[in-house]
């Protein structure tokens, strides 16, 4: 059994070519109106957060290394940087000349920013055809009260790999408002069974935790009373297959009557070929990581063959998204987590 979400994929000469980001550290800031605090503080070296683009190639069976230099955005501003720090002008981001990755240098939140930012990478990769591939990730920045909790969880990698990271730490914060607590306890689930896996301020995980893809969640409680909860996603990309999503429609995100539709497809991770699912199940998320509530035209997977491979065909239809949910929000932006048996 494998899972996957749908992200920033591009295809060409029978690859899949798969970009996602590695943070050391989770891209969230709090601002305090009252005080005008800032947690935690990126000014402090130990607290700097670092994002490394990467790319895996189903092909070669192993992440690919860019071809010269990928271009950053911030905000849909490129970013420039000097050729000796590697330091924007305003120091407010450096890259690793060798790898291309960001460490982000000061404080984000601040008076005048706190809706959050999108950082954004796009390069070509080496896996023999110089593709171009790229994705976004967001800084979250939330305004906090001081008498309101937030927790955040930091992550030692957030991709699995056989030989190379065999586990991951993760790492459970606590603030209120922007002041750092010690006296929680915690407990840590999986969201596809929701059974305690671990209660320290800590959790290894392991290869054979992740199918693929797992979320996990933290809940944080003090004196006994649940104060926040915090979402996060492993990756695992050593299976022997993973699913690869092909856009189908025209579009790639939903618009009045416009619906998406991706084939979701099981591919071995040595050579590329498509293999047959057993069967192909998916389960549909708002931005919040909760399970949506469907319109009267609900986004569906449908099993499907084609040319003797079973797929699954998914259908994101534009009226869930303007479903109000449980916490009286709009659905939104849809997350589909498929599981493909074989």
């Amino acid at each position: 059994m494998v899972k996957n979400s749908i992200i920033v994929h591009q295809t060409k000469s029978g690859d899949q070519l798969s970009f996602y980001f590695e943070t050391d550290k989770a891209l969230w800031q709090g601002y305090d109106e009252e005080s005008g605090a800032v947690s935690p503080d990126w000014t402090v070296a130990i607290n700097r957060p670092t994002i490394s683009p990467k790319a895996y190639s189903a092909c070669i069976n192993s992440n690919v290394s860019n071809i010269g230099h990928g271009v950053w955005t911030y905000n849909s501003v490129v970013l420039v940087f000097d050729g000796t720090t590697g330091l924007t002008a305003d120091g407010v981001f450096k890259i690793n000349a060798t790898t291309d990755a960001l460490t982000i240098m000061k404080n984000l939140a601040s008076s005048t920013n706190k809706n959050g930012d999108i950082l954004s990478y796009s390069a070509k990769f080496d896996n023999g055809y110089a593709e171009t591939s790229g994705g976004q990730i967001e800084v979250k920045l939330d305004i906090v009260g001081s008498n309101s909790y937030y927790g955040y969880v930091d992550l030692t990698s957030s991709t699995l790999k056989e030989g190379e990271t065999d586990s991951i730490v993760a790492t459970a914060n606590l603030l209120l408002g922007t002041i750092p607590q010690s006296a929680f306890t915690l407990k840590w689930c999986k969201q596809s069974n929701q059974n305690v896996i671990g209660t320290g301020k800590t959790l290894n995980i392991t290869r054979d935790m992740v199918d693929g893809r797992e979320t996990f969640y933290c809940e944080y409680y003090v004196e006994g009373i649940l104060k926040t909860t915090k979402y996060f996603s492993v990756y695992d990309v050593s299976d022997p297959v993973q699913i690869v999503f092909v856009l189908f429609s025209d579009v790639s995100s939903t618009s009045a009557g416009k619906n998406v539709v991706y084939k979701a497809y099981l591919q071995k991770n040595s050579g590329g070929q498509y293999v047959s699912a057993t069967s192909m199940t998916g389960v549909f998320l708002n931005s919040r990581k909760n399970i949506i509530v469907h319109s009267t035209t609900p986004s569906t997977v449908v099993e499907k063959v084609e040319s003797g491979i079973k797929y699954g065909e998914i259908t994101v239809t534009y009226s869930d998204g303007e479903m109000i949910a449980s916490d009286n929000i709009k659905n939104g932006a849809i997350e589909v987590v498929i599981t493909g048996n074989y």
